[in-house]
């Protein structure tokens, strides 16, 4: 009897027929995301007698990740570890610390998940294994978006699709999709993360990984709010919010609870919008998601500025520049900077206000979005006081703008886009008209 996992044949030949049998119920249950009862009975397998190494290395691993999947991290770790070191197989010594680079990453720990994604590529390679070599180009994909470094990011992530593509694993396919289209959305370059997102919800509808769907449907309708078609992004977000509660995903719940929040907020609805927006921070820290928790204080800082609370916006912008410093990357000191200047500039503090936001711009050359980054030189065109630097700010931002606009197909997501008040506003400023875009 033996199982394929695409690094080499599980044997279950030399495995006691009860530890067979909680081990396949706990896949079973993992399938179908029941994670509790799943642990259950990888918990049962892991206790019976006479199972060799490699058995009780993978059981810990699935374990592993139906705690992870649950924010039970401690546990994960834990079981990932026992993965690491209980057998002596060297596929299953890299499938284990491929995971623990997964773990590192969504800590905010981003020096260890790099090494231990480039050691358990070169195990993978080593070895042949596909769906480690796979994952470990995923991650590190992942890895080089956070820092800014996306073409790095699409040439990891391309390496990781056709690696799965070879070895026919759909989810993870639909898992690098996902994080193309993420890598897209950092670049500014919505239409086509908009069709790398679709095509990872095709796979995971065909897979009924509502889990995963979860996140997807986040991911598209934050494509929408970037592009100003706020009701369509709140659809998305209140169908993503209502499928996590429904399956328990509460480890996205933190991205999409932000989201509806910056849609409400977007909508007039700011008090009913940062609501949320606390929501999501209080959740993102109770998993010690950084970069969630940095994303949330971004967005409640706005928030409390748009209502003109000094108090609570100084509070939070302290808070978002210690988990910058935490987090150590440039994308996350930018928007520290930048709604400090704003901050600044609301208390009628302007040079403190122009030296915050020329040091935001300078962190966010290559960290963060063209959706932030020309909102970004937007306000620095009315912070500065000389006109001649004002309007050189502003042809930056019609720039990114006519950037952004450009690739669009859509023709209703474009003509949104174009005339939202913000951007009508800077195309105006430097003579360009909307629908000359």
């Amino acid at each position: 009897m033996a199982t394929s996992f695409n690094s080499g044949v599980f044997s279950l030949e030399n495995v006691s027929l009860t530890a067979v049998k909680a081990f396949k119920a706990g896949s079973q249950a993992a399938g179908k995301q029941e994670f509790v009862r799943a642990i259950t009975y990888y918990t049962t397998a892991l206790a019976c007698e006479g199972t060799d190494e490699i058995f009780k290395a993978r059981t810990h691993e699935y374990r592993g990740q139906c705690h992870w999947l649950m924010g039970q991290f401690a546990e994960a770790e834990a079981d990932y570890r026992a993965a690491l070191t209980v057998s002596s197989e060297q596929n299953q010594i890299a499938r284990a610390r491929v995971r623990l680079g997964e773990l590192a990453d969504f800590r905010g720990d981003y020096e260890t998940a790099v090494s231990l994604y480039q050691q358990a590529l070169s195990e993978g390679m080593q070895t042949s294994n596909l769906l480690v070599i796979g994952r470990a180009h995923r991650g590190l994909g992942i890895l080089n978006r956070k820092k800014g470094n996306t073409d790095q990011a699409v040439a990891e992530l391309t390496q990781a699709l056709a690696v799965f593509r070879e070895a026919g694993e759909a989810r993870e396919q639909a898992r690098v999709f996902t994080s193309l289209g993420r890598t897209r959305h950092a670049r500014g370059e919505y239409q086509f993360a908009l069709s790398s997102h679709n095509e990872a919800l095709t796979i995971l509808e065909s897979l009924h990984d509502q889990w995963r769907m979860v996140q997807v449907l986040n991911d598209i309708g934050e494509c929408h709010q970037a592009l100003y078609d706020i009701e369509t992004a709140r659809v998305y977000h209140e169908r993503a919010l209502s499928l996590a509660n429904h399956y328990e995903s509460h480890l996205i719940k933190p991205e999409v609870l932000r989201n509806l929040g910056v849609d409400l907020v977007e909508l007039g609805d700011v008090n009913i919008g940062m609501v949320y927006l606390e929501e999501a921070l209080e959740s993102a820290r109770c998993f010690g998601n950084r970069e969630q928790e940095a994303l949330a204080l971004y967005h409640l800082a706005r928030a409390y500025l748009c209502v003109g609370n000094m108090e609570q916006a100084r509070e939070v912008v302290v808070a978002l520049q210690e988990a910058a410093e935490d987090i150590n990357a440039d994308r996350f000191r930018a928007l520290g900077l930048f709604v400090q200047g704003e901050l600044c500039y609301q208390e009628d503090r302007q040079e403190e206000a122009v030296v915050a936001l020329n040091a935001a711009a300078l962190a966010a050359q290559t960290a963060v979005d063209r959706g932030v980054l020309w909102k970004l030189h937007a306000t620095m065109s009315h912070v500065v006081s000389t006109e001649s630097i004002a309007s050189v700010h502003r042809m930056i931002a019609a720039e990114f703008i006519r950037q952004t606009a450009e690739p669009l197909q859509d023709a209703h997501l474009k003509h949104g886009f174009v005339h939202a008040p913000p951007v009508v506003a800077i195309l105006q400023a430097v003579g360009i008209e909307p629908d000359e875009l």
